[in-house]
């Protein structure tokens, strides 16, 4: 019994040594070759992959698993950071030059379900709620017992104002409160961003130089809005649907005054300042048409960081 121990010992002695003698040939041609740059020592506790569990190495043993580490590596995408656009002239509608435009504003993924969220906190926003109807307390009528308790075999009634009757209250009925609901910029940011992107993928955006008209008539800017193809034929009896985006600016709204007062009177024309740019409202219409200035705001509020 002894011998066949000490034969055990042996033999485990020997495989330690063979074993420490691989990994020490190993470090070494990997410092020959360039390889290794840094110390390459085995670590004290090693984590299996998936799990939790630390596990030890034993005493004069050189554990491998998950060493050396990984090297973190950085995705970069294939795809260039801009898209071109046309820059139009807003009287003619004819190409003015190629622009570039932001990928992730004008391009990004298109979230419906963040656009229905955008949507409904707008919405919930604009609403008055200012809806009321009269308590029980606010009612005019008697409050003594309508008949008596007993003796009749009719229900127990004891004031006209209950909601049963007719000119009662109203029960559980709407009160005057607010409607907002909250939400996060940055969803909002990219609500907004969808929108533009959808805009542009359904060649339904429409960037100009400016925006700024001689005339101030009405009929002057429809039959413009008509020869440039913004607006439906007139066989379908359906009006445009146009919103319109520039940058309003205090050393530039002077120059608007004529595009407010023509298109005031259009049906299915909005026209609408840049910084106040709403997803509802540019959701709605069929075209958006903004200005220079205007695209380059967008793109620096919209950029994602």
């Amino acid at each position: 019994m002894q011998g066949i121990r000490q034969a055990a010992t042996f033999a485990a002695s020997l495989a330690r040594q063979a074993q420490q003698t691989a990994w020490t040939t190993t470090t070494a041609l990997q410092h020959i070759r360039g390889i290794a740059t840094v110390d390459v020592s085995a670590p004290s506790i090693l984590r299996p992959i998936g799990s939790n569990r630390k596990v030890a190495p034993s005493a004069g043993e050189v554990g491998t698993l998950n060493w050396p580490p990984a090297q973190s590596v950085a995705a970069v995408s294939p795809l260039p950071e801009t898209v071109q656009a046309w820059m139009m002239d807003f009287e003619t509608n004819d190409p003015l030059d190629i622009i570039d435009v932001q990928r992730s504003v004008f391009a990004s993924p298109i979230r419906t379900d963040i656009v229905h969220r955008a949507v409904t906190y707008e919405r919930n926003m604009k609403r008055q709620g200012t809806h009321n109807t009269r308590t029980r307390s606010e009612v005019r009528g008697s409050t003594r017992k309508v008949q008596p308790q007993k003796g009749l075999g009719k229900a127990r009634h004891g004031t006209r104002r209950a909601p049963q009757f007719v000119g009662g209250a109203k029960a559980h009925g709407p009160v005057p409160r607010s409607h907002e609901t909250e939400i996060q910029r940055k969803v909002w940011l990219m609500a907004l961003r969808s929108v533009l992107s959808a805009k542009y993928a359904q060649d339904q955006l429409v960037i100009v130089d400016n925006m700024e008209i001689e005339s101030h008539k009405t009929s002057d800017l429809a039959r413009m809005i008509r020869s440039n193809g913004w607006s439906p034929e007139a066989s379908t009896g359906r009006h445009p649907s146009i919103m319109m985006l520039p940058l309003m600016e205090p050393d530039t709204i002077t120059a608007l005054d004529n595009l407010e007062l023509a298109s005031r009177n259009i049906p299915g024309i909005s026209l609408m300042n840049a910084s106040d740019a709403e997803v509802y409202e540019i959701l709605r219409h069929d075209y958006l048409i903004m200005d220079r200035k205007a695209l380059d705001l967008l793109q620096n509020i919209l950029k994602p960081m």
